[in-house]
């Protein structure tokens, strides 16, 4: 297994106020997203947001694949 770690930003009005932005990002946190950051822009008008999720992967087995393919060669697929 291994970790990869995906990452996101969201821009935000800031004139939609902090509740639109924290049903938004308890919305992405649902789904396993974790604000790692958060910076003004525009004068003020806007916030982007940085998420994070990570995610395990399991790396390919090559002695698997090739038994499985083998397997495959002798069989009638049941």
């Amino acid at each position: 297994m291994s970790e990869i770690y995906e990452h996101k930003y969201m821009v935000f009005k800031i004139e939609d106020g902090p509740k639109a932005i924290t049903e938004s990002l308890n919305t992405y946190g649902l789904e396993g997203w974790a604000l790692t950051n958060m910076v003004i822009i525009n004068d003020g008008a806007n916030v982007v947001a940085w998420l994070v999720k990570k995610t395990l992967t399991e790396a390919p087995d090559p002695q698997k694949s090739k038994d499985n393919k083998a397997m495959a060669l002798w069989t009638d697929g049941e």
